[in-house]
């Protein structure tokens, strides 16, 4: 189904902006009004996004999309699919062990530290 719904699935002819059409007579005042709440739907999601409530976008995007498929719509999507992919990584590389101060052995003393522990280029 393209974005808009300009022509008539069943005869092609063109639509008006009344709900049934002239030639054969399909009524399609109920998907005018899934595509209206669609894209209400979708500015709730880019208001959330906006103000960083991105579990609200994700659930305001998969009703949009439920409803009707925008390109628009499957973009923020996939930009909330990579944005989260980014964010677990981040999160993994923060949970492996770093190297921390308390790890470190509390002698400070270079003369202390034995030839077979140091690192010497060969």
């Amino acid at each position: 189904m393209s974005e808009l719904l300009d022509r008539c699935p069943a005869c092609r002819a063109r639509l008006a902006e009344a709900a049934v059409c002239l030639r054969c007579g399909c009524d399609f005042s109920l998907v005018r009004q899934a595509m209206a709440q669609a894209a209400r739907l979708l500015e709730q999601a880019l208001c959330s996004l906006a103000i960083g409530d991105r579990a609200a976008a994700r659930r305001q995007v998969e009703n949009s999309l439920a409803l009707h498929r925008q390109r628009l719509a499957q973009a923020i999507r996939n930009f909330l699919d990579a944005a989260a992919d980014t964010e677990s990584t981040a999160s993994e590389h923060a949970q492996l062990p770093g190297l921390l101060a308390a790890d470190l052995p509390a002698e400070s003393d270079p003369t202390s530290t034995r030839e077979e522990d140091a690192c010497l280029p060969a």
